[in-house]
């Protein structure tokens, strides 16, 4: 009875939950480009740029001529406008999802993204960019935002970038699954360490004029983690952070060559966040074959002295079946460690990515979740479309 109240409890709010719209890094290693080529972020995600556009028009089972909407095309023909200063995208994502653990569980149907994104040049050193999402926040996920936005300066590729807003703060890779352990506190009473959407208040530079090497350093407020709790020795709670606001450092660098005249891509970084009795690092790295395979490792450690440990790794294969079809499976474990206390958690993952159009996608997904007391075991199939 307990088990199928948290399977039912867990359904109802991820039901609500607004899932970030990130880049794929498997993609990345895949093609051989940096996030920056197809995103307008460094880090990747959210808004893509004239390639990133460019890459996925034609990338479909099926073309829109094929289905008697051929009069689409036009207007699928690019997502910049006034002389290539204004760039507009979005992001819509429907779920359903049947937990198997309950045999009398109904599949249910929910919204998980509606996001608008934009950015525009007035001038050529000069980028503003934001986005919104219209999903309803949940606000027992600390660090949940509705909205970002920033401005960038860089007076040319050969001088690091300048961002300032309110936007995410450079850390690992960057998914669009919200549910991955490296983002999570594992088996915790708080699912995240860092909602879908988080965002905060600071200032990042961004150097990437080598092919293979960027770099990104800054300082940002963790204010939106205020509401954050942890245990304590006595089993009561504590705020995460004692001074949300004091500024926290970001560091992060990722290497990138490009070998075996540029067929393979190899990824190597880390990352960095650092906040008086906060400590985050992040190791991550991954292989690619262009068009054909990629291997993907992250793993993170969270540090609170004396009061918590968190440990978590990710690692996924992702085989390129076809132009639109991508098979892939993860395999995580993460813990918890709090005193004497361990709880550890472990997920694995079977999905495939198919391009039924250009920008049309279908990700049914079959997850295990294995938690300290009982296993989870759901079938997902997700509906997105993006422009």
């Amino acid at each position: 009875m307990r088990a199928c109240w948290v399977v039912h409890a867990t359904l109802s709010v991820v039901a609500l939950c607004v899932v970030e719209a990130d880049a794929l890094p498997q993609f990345s290693l895949l093609t051989g480009n940096r996030c920056i080529n197809c995103h307008v972020n460094v880090q990747g995600g959210g808004l893509r740029n004239d390639l990133g556009w460019y890459a996925m028009e034609s990338v479909g089972l099926l073309q829109y001529e094929d289905i008697g909407l051929g009069g689409l095309r036009p207007v699928l023909s690019t997502n910049t406008f006034a002389g290539d200063r204004l760039t507009v995208g979005i992001d819509f994502r429907l779920q359903s999802s049947r937990s198997l653990r309950d045999t009398s569980s109904e599949r249910r149907l929910f919204p998980m993204q509606g996001a608008f994104y934009a950015s525009y040049k007035p001038l050529d050193w000069l980028l503003a960019e934001g986005s919104y999402n219209l999903g309803r926040r949940v606000y027992a996920y600390a660090g949940q935002q509705s909205w970002s936005g920033s401005i960038a300066v860089q007076p040319s590729l050969d001088y690091p970038q300048l961002r300032i807003g309110f936007f995410q703060p450079s850390i690992g890779y960057r998914f669009d699954d919200h549910t991955m352990l490296v983002r999570r506190i594992p088996a915790g009473s708080q699912d995240y360490l860092f909602a879908p959407n988080w965002a905060e208040w600071g200032a990042e530079l961004n150097y990437y004029r080598l092919e293979w090497l960027t770099l990104t350093a800054g300082v940002t407020s963790l204010a939106g983690l205020k509401d954050a709790t942890l245990s304590d020795a006595s089993g009561g709670t504590r705020p995460l952070l004692s001074e949300p606001n004091a500024p926290a450092a970001v560091g992060r660098v990722l290497f990138s060559p490009r070998l075996l005249r540029e067929r393979l891509t190899i990824n190597a970084g880390g990352s960095t966040l650092q906040h008086r009795e906060f400590s985050l690092w992040n190791v991550f790295g991954g292989i690619g074959y262009a068009d054909v395979a990629s291997v993907i490792i992250e793993t993170m450690q969270q540090t609170t002295p004396g009061a918590r440990t968190i440990t978590a790794t990710s690692a996924e294969l992702m085989l390129h079946l076809a132009e639109p079809v991508y098979l892939y499976a993860r395999a995580e474990q993460g813990e918890t460690v709090t005193g004497s206390t361990a709880l550890r958690q472990e997920q694995y993952l079977l999905g495939v990515q198919v391009f039924v159009l250009p920008f049309v996608e279908l990700r049914p997904e079959y997850r295990i979740i294995d938690l300290p007391r009982y296993r989870l075991n759901r079938w997902t199939v997700q509906f997105h479309v993006f422009y």
